[in-house]
């Protein structure tokens, strides 16, 4: 038994002997429960010590000081139970790969979803991502809330699809910026039209990825497999010798890197840009000048307890709706893909930070003349 199936079964259990015990505890005598409990706090608290050591110390301080001369001692009894109740939201909830990529990379993310089910099996709620069938977002849902939701209630893998797309999105950026704030568990794809120099945000290009065209990319996909079973708590076959992965990372690796190629992008970039600044709206072009009128060039994302606003300079724009959201969002992926703007930096809370660049300055000058 692997040490995070131990701790959840001990966790497990811990919560089934408290739940048999009641609920009234102060004047209690220590019983056959109480003794059960302390040991499975004995158990527990060196293997959460190097992940956890405040929670560790004070299970084994409870340990120690649960069982008061024959009697529960109430206090420690409720470091206990917060205790184990903390350790069951982050040890025991349901394991779950998660996809960040663009839209436009639909194609790549389809060919990664039919190899991955052939290993970790086809359920839905072991998967998601936004534009595969019975793995997407369901009709009606809030994109945002239900991204939370998905970093909230489930452990995640997270898979990130780095293309010259994705970092055209303010939502894929979110999300990129979450799982580095969690810590979350990652693994990096790179599609054929994308380098390493391309990478930037908090996942950079010094971290290991796979990139679909490259000459490790065998052994890297090896790697990523073994850590996909592992996360799943799945056996890992031997693929060195395991004739039918070879196949399908073969398959695999054959169809994402006919994708997206250079020159294919390169075709279209120019007619692209045109079509996206005369799509510029008349407020798209008053958001800009207001923004490029400020001093740092920067817009913050801020979230609250009563929603979303932007900040840009002095002025406040509050989000109401999700019309709102698809406007600003809509917005801000035109900035970036024409080069006006970048994402400086995450906040506190993972949200980006853009910057203009010198482009948008000019492109405002335009305007006025």
């Amino acid at each position: 038994m692997n040490s995070k199936i131990q701790i959840q079964h001990l966790i497990t259990q811990g919560h089934g002997t408290i739940e048999s015990m009641g609920y009234f505890y102060t004047g209690t005598r220590v019983g056959k429960n109480t003794i059960k409990l302390i040991g499975i706090i004995k158990e527990l608290y060196p293997l959460i010590y190097d992940s956890y050591p405040t929670i560790s110390k004070t299970l084994a301080d409870a340990s120690l000081k649960l069982n008061d001369n024959g009697t529960i001692n109430a206090f420690r009894f409720g470091d206990v139970r917060t205790s184990l109740k903390v350790l069951k939201d982050i040890y025991c909830r349901s394991p779950k790969i998660f996809i960040s990529h663009k839209s436009e990379d639909e194609d790549f993310v389809k060919a990664l979803v039919k190899l991955l089910r052939l290993y970790v099996g086809s359920e839905s709620d072991k998967i998601f991502c936004s534009s595969v069938p019975n793995y997407k977002i369901g009709i009606g849902k809030n994109i945002y809330p239900e991204i939370k939701a998905q970093f909230e209630e489930h452990e995640v893998f997270m898979i990130i699809i780095h293309s010259p797309r994705y970092y055209q999105s303010p939502i894929c950026l979110n999300e990129m910026g979450a799982a580095w704030i969690q810590n979350k568990e990652y693994y990096s794809f790179l599609t054929a039209d994308c380098e390493y120099n391309d990478l930037r945000g908090v996942i950079d290009n010094k971290t290991i990825s796979i990139k679909v065209n490259a000459k490790d990319a065998t052994d890297r996909m090896n790697e990523f497999m073994r850590k996909v079973l592992d996360f799943f708590n799945m056996p890992k076959p031997d693929f060195s010798t395991f004739s039918q992965w070879e196949t399908d990372r073969n398959e695999f690796l054959k169809e994402v890197c006919k994708l997206n190629s250079i020159e294919e992008q390169g075709e279209t970039t120019k007619d692209s840009q045109k079509s996206m600044l005369d799509s510029f709206s008349d407020i798209d072009k008053e958001r800009l000048t207001e923004w490029a009128s400020c001093d740092d060039g920067e817009c913050w994302i801020i979230e609250t307890m009563d929603g979303t606003s932007i900040q840009i300079g002095e002025e406040e724009f509050c989000i109401n709706n999700g019309r709102e959201r698809s406007e600003w969002n809509d917005f801000f992926e035109r900035l970036i893909e024409l080069g006006f703007a970048v994402i400086d930096r995450p906040n506190s809370d993972g949200s980006p930070i853009y910057k203009l660049k010198k482009a948008a300055y000019d492109y405002v000058e335009s305007l006025k003349s």
